[in-house]
């Protein structure tokens, strides 16, 4: 590049020289001629001489400029591929928490739904509490309105021979409700009473309340059967009759024109007792009357 640079300004020139040697007299043109021999002998000189140490010195920065550019670009490389892997880590990471606050918003819901079926529950047990408490009131007023019950004999009387000797408390069971079953609900009540009364701690006793009341029902006095499958209800609230004495209760009402307190009744079978088979009779018998 330095020989060049100094070859074609001497070129430059002499194509000047040659362009005017038109208007030049001899003299001056000999001057040219031994200015040209001196020029080409300089070329000459220039071409074989070395290279000088400046434009060596030129080049090797040129090749520490350019290293130290090819280090600086694959330091931004191995810069910009950490950049890569933590923007990777950052985006999973911004993942995992959007699948976790989509799981708890959900459960969120979830409870938002329950408390709402919560509060749901709560207000319509507040309005069979209602009900209830108007039910309570009509079975206190036929309770009021039933007949005295006879006084039982005092303690020291002997208690009169029972015409028949039982073999056993189920016998006695099983005869009185043979008799409620079998068209004799009076006779069968009676010795419900009797049972009752002889043997006050036995497992029958729930059975013994609930067939008494179906004999009062069979009788068709519904305000006693009402009182007495009461009885069942309020005593024995978690045993096997309980269920179907309220629903006895539903049809007692129903017997009495009272719809109202029927539907109470029979609607809060369904709940009490979901899985009982009164619940299914009354769920029948609700949709036979609304």
């Amino acid at each position: 590049m330095a020989r060049k640079a100094v070859v074609f300004p001497l070129i430059g020139a002499f194509a000047a020289l040659m362009a005017g040697c038109a208007v030049m007299d001899t003299g001056a043109f000999n001057r040219l001629q031994d200015d040209m021999e001196g020029l080409k002998k300089e070329v000459s000189v220039l071409k074989t001489a070395p290279p000088p140490a400046p434009v060596l010195a030129a080049e090797r920065a040129d090749a520490d400029d350019i290293r130290s550019v090819r280090k600086s670009f694959a330091d931004m490389n191995s810069d910009l591929d950490r950049m890569r892997t933590d923007q990777l880590a950052v985006t999973t990471r911004m993942d995992d928490a959007r699948v976790e606050m989509q799981r708890i918003t959900a459960r969120q819901d979830a409870q938002d739904r329950a408390l709402q079926e919560i509060r749901g529950n709560a207000d319509r047990m507040k309005e069979i509490e209602k009900r209830l408490a108007a039910l309570e009131e009509r079975v206190g007023k036929l309770a009021a309105a039933a007949p005295a019950a006879p006084v039982p004999a005092p303690a020291a009387a002997p208690a009169p021979e029972s015409p028949r000797e039982w073999k056993s408390p189920e016998e006695m069971y099983e005869v009185a409700v043979g008799e409620v079953k079998g068209g004799n609900p009076k006779k069968g009540r009676e010795t419900l009473n009797e049972f009752v009364a002889k043997y006050p701690g036995h497992k029958l006793i729930p059975n013994a309340l609930y067939w008494k009341g179906e004999a009062f029902y069979a009788e068709k006095d519904f305000e006693n059967a009402i009182l007495t499958f009461q009885d069942v209800v309020d005593k024995y609230p978690r045993g096997e009759k309980a269920p179907d004495a309220m629903y006895k209760q539903g049809l007692s009402f129903l017997s009495l024109k009272d719809r109202k307190n029927a539907r109470v009744l029979l609607d809060l079978v369904q709940k009490k007792y979901p899985k009982s088979k009164a619940a299914g009779m009354a769920k029948t018998k609700l949709k036979e009357i609304r």
